[in-house]
């Protein structure tokens, strides 16, 4: 990491502990909420659903709030917030016990991820920007990928008490990161936050260019809930390769990840070069739904991982370009919407109903979708004029 500023090696250091903690408790709520606190996997869902909704209706509201006070100031507080409803998790007893602290957690979340990368351009010169986000990004996935196995030891435990102590050290880990967040800039240079705008009425909303590469962002974002969902789904009910296949198959895809994330962001230096790269990246995501079609399930899940690799970096470029500086957070967040809009709403229930309702016919529908988002991506609209 030598070759970047103290802030921002401080800001991947944060990153870090951010992710170990995050994993810890994606590897055991599943077992916690339903199991120990009593929920039904309906209850989990609905929650969650709800919750998500939520979190895209407040992400424009909270980003124009950070042009206004300042994107660290911001980060910090809501790591705060999400420190004390990650606590909660603790003790919760019911339903709507869950759903307040989960609402609190996951508006929280979908923030700070916009708001990181808005960070991101206030640590980073525009050249070196991608390079950064696709250093955090790998940071990330190491944090996960060593949360998750330390947390997934737990699903063994009968008692809750394991559990609750668990919930809080994952609360210190995000108390830690607002305190590493905290401390940025007085050890680097950073760019002062932008002067307070004056106009509240949200601008974001109402720019089509950045609604259309929201859209097709909202598309190419698909990729995860193939991921998630349409791979061991379609692996177990194909039944032509054996189960146990899923795990090393995950472990490709993580591995790829790690090692080829940072050398691609030299592919999406400009917006123009952003542009064929999403276009490259689209067309990988179709080819690897054929693949999954065929059975081909070690071919498809490395042309996904380029694929994933390639239209997550063009998006880190084309969203920069799209937000005016003044209201950068605000963009990024309502450019943020799509994003979780794909992965969590329409993907899910895309995915699971496609392949109840017409089984393997499936993968041709969503190759034809990912490759109506390479054209589109083609058309003569330039995210940065």
């Amino acid at each position: 990491m030598a070759q970047y500023t103290a802030s921002v090696r401080r800001l991947l250091v944060s990153g870090l502990v951010d992710y170990l903690g995050a994993g810890l408790f994606l590897a055991f709520s599943a077992v916690y909420f339903t199991q120990l606190v009593g929920l039904t996997i309906a209850q989990v869902g609905l929650g969650m659903g709800a919750a998500g909704c939520v979190a895209m209706a407040g992400a424009t509201p909270l980003g124009r709030l950070a042009d206004r006070v300042g994107v660290r100031r911001m980060l910090v507080a809501l790591h705060l917030v999400r420190a004390g409803g990650t606590a909660a998790y603790a003790v919760v007893g019911e339903f709507w016990g869950f759903l307040a602290a989960v609402t609190v957690v996951t508006v929280a979340d979908q923030a700070i991820a916009a708001l990181t990368q808005a960070f991101v351009a206030e640590l980073a010169g525009e050249e070196r920007r991608g390079r950064v986000m696709a250093a955090y990004r790998t940071i990330a996935n190491i944090g996960i990928s060593v949360g998750g196995p330390l947390g997934g030891l737990l699903t063994g435990a009968s008692g809750r008490s394991a559990f609750q102590v668990t919930l809080l050290v994952n609360a210190v880990a995000y108390l830690l990161t607002a305190l590493l967040v905290r401390t940025i800039g007085q050890h680097g240079t950073t760019a002062p936050a932008p002067a307070p705008s004056p106009v509240r009425r949200s601008r974001a909303l109402r720019d089509r260019r950045l609604l259309a590469f929201a859209g097709i962002d909202t598309l190419l974002q698909l990729w995860l809930p193939v991921l998630n969902l349409g791979f061991p789904l379609w692996l177990i009910a194909d039944g032509q390769v054996p189960r146990a296949w899923i795990g090393p198959l995950y472990a490709i895809n993580t591995v790829l990840g790690v090692a080829l994330m940072v050398p691609s962001a030299r592919f999406t230096a400009s917006v123009k070069a952003a542009r064929r790269c999403q276009v490259a990246g689209a067309v990988a995501l179709a080819a690897a739904c054929l693949a999954f079609w065929a059975s081909w399930f070690p071919v498809a899940i490395v042309v996904l991982t380029f694929g994933e690799i390639a239209v997550v970096a063009a998006a880190w470029t084309l969203s920069y370009a799209l937000a005016p500086g003044e209201r950068r957070a605000e963009y990024l967040a309502a450019f943020g919407m799509g994003r979780s809009f794909g992965r969590y709403v329409l993907g899910p229930l895309l995915v699971t109903g496609l392949l109840q309702a017409v089984g393997g016919a499936t993968w041709a529908i969503l190759a034809a979708l990912f490759c109506a988002a390479a054209l589109a991506t083609l058309l003569p609209r330039d995210p940065g004029a």
